[in-house]
């Protein structure tokens, strides 16, 4: 693909991002892994691999687009659709309120895309508000960072990645990962954005996530804080806190399907037929 680079985006501790504008005139992202990590076997292999999922996976309304992905001069790198907005977290953050239906319908998104990843069978392991994107001007939420991103049939065990206060029980305790760890991570995030509140806490970081891990400690109901949550979401979201993978549901289609009803799984299936 032919580009020029406009401008630094963004820059982590793997990769930087530069606004690039492609032949067609369109915006768009170039994601490359950081020269200091090239040596970095383990990074290195994340990137690649979390670049060749996110392409894998395929368009999707609610997932980031790769548009190419490979290496040049020995560096990595994916060219990702460029969207305009913020992230979950920061338009939460930055609101002290926001309607009911609005944090339902984003939900709902975002629910929709991490179901098609796990439809094409893969794991995202790194679902929370600031892996989603809400574009300006419009609701349409749309996932990405995909960089610990693996195949579902590889759970571990293994060293577990990503954010401590997302991760369910069995990453914690028996180092093993399945689509229904996505499925616990995700019901975290609904029920922060429902209630404002946080499922486990305890007086330190630590102690709020060895109660995340712990079977014996249950949350509290989130239509105990937010009563106008409807039964469905209610229980899809305690549905999908249970400690034990095999309580919770399989995958985020049957999610979908509890919370928002079988349709919208069927669209899932559908979207990715197309």
């Amino acid at each position: 693909m032919q580009y020029k680079v406009l401008q630094p985006f963004a820059r982590g501790g793997v990769a930087e991002l530069l606004m690039i504008q492609c032949q067609d005139g369109r915006r768009a992202l170039l994601r490359r892994l950081l020269p200091q990590n090239i040596l970095n076997f383990k990074r290195q292999g994340q990137f690649r691999r979390g670049a060749s999922i996110r392409a894998a996976v395929g368009s999707h309304p609610n997932l980031v687009a790769s548009l190419e992905h490979g290496s040049r001069f020995f560096v990595p790198y994916e060219i990702i659709e460029y969207v305009e907005g913020e992230n979950l977290k920061t338009y939460c953050n930055s609101r002290r309120q926001i309607p009911l239906e609005n944090t339902l319908e984003m939900l709902r998104q975002a629910a929709l895309g991490l179901a098609s990843v796990h439809q094409a069978g893969y794991m995202h392991l790194d679902v929370k508000p600031e892996n989603f994107l809400l574009r300006k001007g419009g609701v349409q939420v749309l996932l990405t960072d995909f960089d610990l991103a693996r195949e579902a049939s590889d759970q571990g065990p293994r060293p577990q990645h990503g954010t401590p206060a997302y991760m369910a029980p069995e990453q914690f305790t028996r180092h093993v990962a399945t689509p229904a760890s996505d499925v616990f991570a995700f019901s975290v995030m609904a029920y922060f954005m429902l209630t404002r509140k946080m499922p486990f806490t305890g007086q330190t970081e630590h102690a709020a996530w060895r109660n995340q891990a712990s079977e014996s400690v249950v949350a509290t109901p989130p239509g105990e804080y937010n009563p106008n949550i409807s039964r469905s979401v209610n229980q899809a979201i305690r549905r999908g806190l249970a400690k034990r993978p095999g309580d919770r549901f399989p995958d985020m289609g049957a999610w979908l399907s509890c919370a928002f009803g079988d349709d919208l799984a069927g669209k899932v299936r559908k979207e990715l037929r197309n």
